[in-house]
């Protein structure tokens, strides 16, 4: 049965206090706004100046609202109103339920994967409820050396922990629909024998705790159709990485707590390390194929806000549970793979614009599509903004009349202008004032992360490199969602999660445009007064160091050098947990020989030439997908005694046919013996 202690009235005081506080707020911070720009009339760059601030100013009200709510919830309580959590004496009772853990990959370097799989087993193991889970490694690779690596990763994983029958591997030969089509093809054929669902990502890395909670609670609350139990970054060191960390540390649960707060059941799926009730989902959860051509057509890449909204719009709630707990993954290394990886996320949440209007949705969820949309459109915003400011400035400053700028009745309210900008900025910094406070006065947080005065250094830092890289990230996002508008679409390419250094040439190519902008916007500011050139500085600043900063922070060196001396440490560094530090043991304890070539793996090694066959046996129908000319050139190379190398396609059509591969092993024995 669900919690008696939640009422309408109580969601609706929470939501109130919330969106109603961020638009008084916007209000009153645009009208200021105005007042200030009206000083010498009100011309057409200042009308539309008027309106991105409050665009904009609303979407750092919204935040700003939001983390204070979160601020409230940890200090007064984490448990959320509306979800019945289980007693002492229902936690000790073996669950009733049967849970998959799924994990779909695409070209990932195996090793991390499979130890983090393995962490994640045993870890459930410790907890004594192994037989309520199964585990699958659902693999879209499309690399033939990266297939063939992952099949000998799993059959040793299975060998270490005797996981057969409870651990899986699939490799998918149709890629249609990316990770969500993968997840739905693995709905259809193995959904229907579990209760629930765990999603993870490749990176992912899960408590058995943590996974053990979250099926109880779905047990307990029979109308939760997922859960969410938000992630922390751990594991990298690169500069750039840890600062994520330790930002996602210490201002992220006051965000998440904030989201959870007065979202309620009403809340976001982040597409992994989520449960999800299976049966709801394969029922209601089928995701459209969008009319038209990408990137606004086709399959939608961000489908976690889709599935949240149509779990909604079936009756099931959808809840954000900050205070579970034991849920990690990586962050990407360095700047481009950040901006590599929010290209696709931009794509996918635009493409959510031709869904805000659909039938039968909650408001919520129209409102989570919007403000995923804003999330990406509050930087060509932001950039909008500052170039209406520039327009509106070049027109006061040479087409207004000399003696109308010298009356001292119309003279620009420059105190006023500084109070606005500085509660702007009170209300952007918060989160990190309130995540600072919470780490500061809870007991023994501090002292893991450094102690008191290293960790105010730590943020201290991490604010001003974050606000160093805040411009080059609007520029980029910016390009993002210009270049959607015009029709550019993304292409489906693993993600960079190893620790690299980056080329300064590399970095310089990414970046020229940015630094011409940051010249040119100081140039132009020249042109109006010296006091507008002081006012633009944070943001140029930034840009016209973007090559080094973004070279710099991608070294880990620097990262470990910052480590050691006590800056941007995180408890689970000092003290890590169980599953994350058998994770990294895992990964160099048994590390996963790369393949260099997977035909001469599959057929010079005898057990890996089992192995490969026998998992192509249990799926039938797999060589349908073969394309004949590849396969007919394949088999010509193989059989027919040459040393002609083949080409990828070749690869993988001879990979999917059992027949092929079984003579080509037989005439190499043959040859062998003669």
């Amino acid at each position: 049965m669900e919690a008696h202690s939640f009422s309408p009235e109580s969601a609706a005081f929470r939501r109130v206090g919330v969106l109603g506080l961020a638009a008084v707020t916007t209000l009153v911070g645009t009208l200021e706004m105005h007042r200030l720009l009206s000083a010498h009339g009100t011309s057409v760059p200042e009308v539309v100046l008027v309106g991105l601030f409050a665009l904009c100013f609303g979407w750092i009200a919204l935040s700003f609202w939001t983390a204070i709510a979160g601020f409230l919830q940890l200090a007064l309580g984490p448990r959320l109103p509306g979800l019945r959590y289980p007693t002492p004496d229902e936690e000790g009772q073996p669950l009733a339920s049967r849970t998959s853990v799924v994990m779909p990959i695409h070209n990932e370097d195996p090793a991390s994967v499979f130890a983090n799989v393995q962490a994640t087993y045993e870890s459930v193991a410790a907890t004594g409820h192994l037989d309520a889970f199964d585990f699958y490694v659902l693999s879209d690779s499309t690399r033939a050396e990266a297939w063939v690596a992952e099949e000998l990763a799993w059959s040793e994983l299975c060998r270490r922990v005797g996981g057969q029958g409870r651990i899986f591997y699939r490799r998918r030969t149709d890629n249609t629909g990316k990770k969500a089509g993968n997840l739905g093809d693995f709905c259809e054929r193995w959904g229907r024998r579990y209760d629930f669902t765990v999603v993870l990502d490749a990176d992912s890395l899960m408590d058995g705790r943590t996974l053990v909670k979250m099926a109880r609670l779905m047990e307990l609350n029979p109308r939760a159709g997922i859960l969410q139990a938000p992630p922390l970054n751990v594991g990298r060191t690169t500069l750039f990485a840890r600062l994520q960390q330790f930002a996602g540390r210490v201002y992220g649960p006051v965000v998440a707590a904030g989201a959870a707060a007065w979202q309620l059941g009403e809340s976001n799926y982040w597409g992994h390390n989520a449960i999800i009730r299976t049966e709801a989902f394969i029922n209601h959860c089928g995701l459209p194929v969008l009319p038209g051509k990408q990137p606004f057509g086709g399959h939608i890449l961000s489908h976690d806000f889709v599935e949240a909204a149509l779990m909604r719009r079936a009756g099931y709630t959808v809840w954000l549970v900050p205070e579970l707990g034991g849920s990690y993954e990586q962050p990407p290394p360095n700047l481009l793979a950040y901006a590599q990886r929010d290209r696709r996320w931009c794509q996918g949440n635009l493409q959510h614009l031709s869904l805000v209007m659909a039938g039968g949705l909650h408001p919520f969820s129209r409102g989570h599509f919007l403000m995923g949309v804003m999330s990406y459109v509050a930087s060509p915003l932001w950039l909008l903004f500052l170039v209406s400011g520039l327009v509106a400035a070049l027109h006061d400053r040479f087409f207004l009349d000399a003696h109308a700028l010298e009356s001292p009745v119309l003279a620009f309210d420059a105190p006023g202008a500084l109070r606005l900008f500085a509660v702007s900025m009170g209300m952007l910094f918060a989160p990190k004032v309130l995540g600072l406070m919470l780490a500061l006065f809870k007991r023994g947080e501090a002292a893991r992360m450094g102690g008191r005065v290293k960790l105010v250094l730590s943020v201290l830092v991490e604010s001003v490199l974050a606000s160093l890289l805040a411009p080059v990230m609007m520029l980029f996002q910016s390009h993002f969602v210009f270049g959607t508008l015009l029709g550019y679409r993304v292409n489906w390419s693993s993600q960079q999660r190893e620790d690299a250094d980056l080329p300064w040439s590399e970095a310089a190519r990414r970046h020229a445009v940015h630094m011409a902008v940051g010249v040119g916007m100081l140039a132009v500011a020249a042109l109006v007064s010296p006091a507008l050139v002081a006012w633009l500085l944070p943001v140029a600043v930034g840009l016209l160091l973007a090559v080094p900063l973004t070279v710099l922070t991608a070294r880990s060196s620097l990262g470990m050098w910052a480590a050691r001396r006590g800056l941007f440490l995180l408890p689970e560094e000092t003290e890590p947990p169980e599953v994350v530090e058998r994770a990294q043991a895992i990964t160099e304890e048994h590390a996963v020989e790369p393949v260099p070539d997977a035909i001469e793996r599959v057929l010079g090694d005898a057990k890996m030439h089992a192995l490969h066959l026998a998992l192509l046996e249990s799926q039938p129908g797999l060589a349908e997908h073969t394309s004949p000319a590849a396969l007919e050139s394949a088999r010509r190379k193989l059989l027919g005694g040459g040393a002609e190398p083949l080409s990828a396609q070749e690869k993988v059509a001879a990979l999917l046919d059992v027949g092929t591969l079984s003579e080509a092993r037989e005439q190499r024995l043959t040859r062998a013996l003669s």
